[in-house]
This record gives C-alpha cells, structure tokens and sequence, in this order.
C-alpha cells in the first residue's frame, strides 16, 4: 500500500509479519486517540480496510487493573470513548468496547482471525513494553500509528533533548511538513452489523459502565466532561475570548486565560494539529499565538521526548545528575516545616497559597500551571528526602490529576528538580535548583484572589 503524505513518518510497524489474506477483519486498538476526528490511526485502518476488501473493527478494552483506576479518570474517560463510538459507528465501523481483565492477552487472542492489527503510539514505558510484547506474540503485522503530536518524536530527535530551546528549532525547522489536512476516509465495506462473537459492553452511559467497574470510587468526579465536542467548545471558547490576552496572562491562576484542553489532549479527544489548524484558521498568528504553541507544540512534544529517551521519567533518578548532586549535598539542610504524605494530600500545611492549588486539584482534578510549579517545588522544601519529595509528587499528579499518567506532568515534575533547566544560585535546601517563594506569586499575579476562587469552588 502506497503511503499518503499526511501519514508519512507516522506509521511504525513493530513487527515484521506479513500481512494475513485470510484473515476475517482489522482491528483498530483505540489505545489512546479516543476520538473520530483527525485520528490518523483511525484512517490509516480504514485505508488498510478499504485496499484489502476487509471489515474493519475498532476495539476499546477497559481494565481495572491500572495503578490508579479510579472514578474521576474513568469518567472522564468514558464520556470521550461514548462520543467516539457514536460518531464512529455513524461511518459505519463496528466499534466493541470490551471489559477485560488482560489485555495483551485478549489482544493477541483477538487478534488470531485477523489481517493486521494497528494502535496509537505509546511514549510511556509500560505500554510500550505491553506493545513490543503483544507484537512479538501476533502472527500478523502490528503497527503504531502517531497521531497526538504534531511533529513525530523519533523524526524531531534520536535522544533525550537537554532544554527547550534545543527541540524548539528542530520542531519548528520540521513543522510545516508535518502540518498537513488529515481528510475522513469513507470505509468501503460497513462492520457495524457484523457479529465479531464479542461479549461488548452495550451501555451507553458513562456512569452507568462506572457501576459495573470494580474501580476506586473514593476519589470525586470531575466538574470537566470529556468528549471530543466539550474540547472543541472549549477550544472556541478560547480563540475567541482569551487567546488575545493568553501571552500576558497565561501565567495568572486567579484569571481564566488558559485553554484547558490538557485534559482531552492527555486523552486523545482532541488532535493538537487540529488545534493548530483551528487556531489559525480564526486568528491572525501574533506574539499570542507563539505564546499558546511554545505551550501546546514545544513543551508538550519535549514531554515526550523526554518520556520516549528516558527509562526514568517518573522517578527521581531520571533527573539531571547536576540536580541529584546538588539536592543530595543539601538533604540533611534543617526544614522549617515536614509533612507527610497524608497532610500534603489532604491540603494541611500552613501555606494558604499551596493549600488553594492542591484543594483545586482535589476538588477539580487540574490544577492552574503556573500553581503547579509553586506546588512541587514546595513538596521538595517540605519533605525530608528528594527522592521521597519526586514520589509524592507524582503519586498526588498521578491520582488526582484528570491529566496525570501523562508525559507532560512527568516532564513538569521532572522540571522542578531540574530537568530542561540549568543551575541556579545556590540556596538553602534546594542547592542549584530553581526556587519559587511565595513572595514571588505575590509579585506576578493576584494570589489572594486565586486563593478566594478555590474557597468559592
């Protein structure tokens, strides 16, 4: 099959099996992409469908089984899931989704009567290895398809990226080549009525599949609704009423300058090209503009750079060995206030400022960015040990963030101790590492209003 230019350094193959004449169908495992809109994965199937005369079958799995399985993630979750389903379906195209206690070997299983089997890419190292595992197992070929960045990562750099400004050229120098139209497919033979034998979860209610899920319930949902129509919504919102103040403001958690589409793009319910492209078709690009791509194509596509070169993304030994040094010559530094995991969790420290951004996080699951930062830094001051500090941070990122589990809240927290930044002046506790006082919120925005808005959520 020739290869159309828009999917062009985007299709990896993980194995090197021939494709399967006699296979019954082809199977899109909708890993990451949730959504019918601009998902290369989706149309690359569907050209494989359409030039080999085979149904195709999309296929969402649900496990219990993930660290963090909880209501908040779930819901969110489902709501994109539902929405793709149904637009999906509309094509024509069977779309199963499937509880199940293990997924590679469902997978594989499935994957027996099929002609080829394609996903999304993965950047973290667990579904990664799940990918290379289930590859090595299938008699048929098994490809990634990258459809959540805009430049592919293994185009942009073959090795971790020390700072922004490294990637920011290559990316750029890349872009235009990578920005291209991705134009809806029309699959020539419909699935939506064949039998696959599956036993699909038929709900179409995400609470109501909630209920049927043996998943942590104690954590609270989200006031977000996930689907890919509420990220563009908020996309609108945000071309049309913020992004002409988004350079000044960005960094302001007591305004609303922010886009808050990190939570679709976590999920796949929205494609970051079709962001750009949306952007630009509405707004002259402007210092504004810059501003919101360094944010959503520069520091999110370093993200996975990061998590793609870095085996410890989510750990402490993943951080500069300048940083590990640094902190390690200042660990036994007197603490003016220690807490533990449970104080920090439930927002009990004598710091109104960082009790408003972790009670947004409990309360919303997203956090502003800018608070995030003050947040981890602080966690480093007030834990005893870094390495316990780089733990509690991801714990609380990973439990309570609707974007946690994510390349980029590793890439953040990674970038409180030190990752993608140099050396500051040495100080007390922190060494070389970066600071952020409290004095220094106060300086830069309206912290007492932030803090109001919390109380009032």
């Amino acid at each position: 099959m020739s290869m159309e230019p828009e999917f062009t350094g985007r299709v990896k193959a993980l194995n090197n099996r021939q494709f399967n004449q006699s296979g019954k169908y082809i199977i899109y495992w909708m890993f990451h992409s949730h959504r019918a809109n601009f998902n290369h994965s989706l149309e690359y199937a569907i050209n494989l469908s359409n030039d080999y005369k085979k149904p195709l079958l999309v296929y969402f799995p649900i496990t219990e089984k993930y660290k963090y399985s909880n209501a908040r993630y779930y819901k969110f979750m489902l709501d994109g899931v539902l929405e793709a389903k149904k637009s999906i379906e509309e094509r024509g195209i069977k779309f199963i989704i499937e509880k199940s206690d293990d997924i590679k070997r469902r997978v594989i299983e499935i994957s027996k009567n099929a002609s080829a089997l394609i996903t999304d890419k993965a950047y973290l190292k667990y579904y990664r290895k799940l990918h290379s595992d289930i590859a090595k197992k299938l008699d048929i070929p098994f490809y990634e398809v990258e459809s959540d960045v805009c430049v592919p990562v293994e185009i942009v750099s073959q090795k971790q990226e020390v700072y922004a400004f490294n990637i920011r050229k290559k990316i750029y120098d890349l872009l235009d080549s990578y920005l291209l139209k991705l134009k809806p497919r029309e699959p020539k033979i419909k699935s939506i009525n064949l039998d696959f034998g599956m036993e699909e979860i038929t709900l179409n209610n995400s609470l109501k599949i909630l209920d049927i899920l043996n998943i942590d319930k104690s954590v609270s949902l989200s006031p977000f609704i996930g689907g890919y129509s509420q990220a563009k919504r908020y996309l609108e919102e945000f071309i049309e009423k913020k992004l002409h103040k988004y350079k000044d403001y960005r960094s302001h958690p007591e305004l609303d300058y922010q886009s808050n589409l990190s939570p679709y793009l976590h999920f796949g319910q929205i494609s970051p090209l079709e962001v750009v492209f949306e952007t630009l078709s509405k707004y002259k690009r402007d210092e504004n503009v810059d501003s919101f791509f360094n944010e959503l194509i520069v520091w999110r596509e370093l993200a996975r750079n990061f998590c793609y070169y870095n085996p410890n993304y989510n750990h402490y030994e993943g951080i500069p060995d300048w940083a590990k040094k640094t902190l390690e010559e200042h660990k036994n530094d007197k603490r003016d206030y220690v807490y533990t995991l449970e104080e920090f969790e439930n927002a009990k420290t004598h710091d109104e400022y960082w009790n408003a951004a972790q009670l947004e996080l409990l309360k919303t699951g997203k956090m502003h960015n800018y608070m995030r930062m003050y947040w981890c830094k602080k966690i480093i001051e007030w834990t005893q040990d870094p390495k316990h500090a780089f733990d509690i941070a991801c714990y609380l990122n990973d439990k309570y963030e609707l974007d946690g589990r994510d390349p980029n809240g590793y890439a953040g927290i990674s970038w409180c101790f030190g990752t993608h930044d140099r050396p500051w002046k040495e100080r007390k506790i922190y060494g070389k590492i970066r600071y952020i006082s409290a004095s220094g919120l106060e300086s830069k925005f309206d912290i007492k209003k932030y803090v109001e808005k919390i109380k009032s959520l």
